[in-house]
């Protein structure tokens, strides 16, 4: 890797974190008093745990982007993007089933906040694969 390559990959990765964290907190600003109010204060660490789950399964989505950012682009395009896409909903869900399987939290409201914080990060990621892999944003 180069060093512009390096940047490029910096640059990236920050921008799929900062629109990362601004979808998520509007997600928990909107939803907060909804979950409290509905499903009470035991369905709050349901919201964080849907909101982390989401997160990682995007941030393993974003990977085969940046490893093409890395290498300079990807000769194709879409193939990358397939394998973001496969990538970050096997990663959700398999986060998804262990979190609810595996823990005390109140399944319902947990799948509603992995589905929520999902949504809301796919708007966010794929304008930001469309940017850095299709449209040549690394350059």
């Amino acid at each position: 890797m180069t060093p512009a390559g390096g940047s490029a990959v910096a640059r990236a990765a920050a921008s799929w974190l900062a629109g990362s964290a601004v979808a998520l907190a509007a997600v928990v600003a909107v939803g907060y008093l909804p979950t409290l109010r509905l499903a009470g204060a035991g369905a709050l660490p349901a919201l964080a745990v849907g909101c982390a789950v989401a997160a990682a399964g995007a941030l393993v989505g974003a990977a085969p982007v940046l490893a093409a950012v890395a290498a300079g682009g990807s000769r194709r395009p879409l193939a990358t993007a397939g394998w973001a896409m496969a990538l970050r909903f096997g990663a959700t869900l398999v986060g998804a089933l262990a979190a609810a399987l595996g823990s005390a939290l109140p399944r319902a409201p947990l799948v509603i906040w992995v589905a929520l914080a999902y949504g809301a990060l796919l708007v966010v990621e794929t304008r930001w694969t469309l940017r850095w892999l299709v449209a040549g944003g690394a350059k």
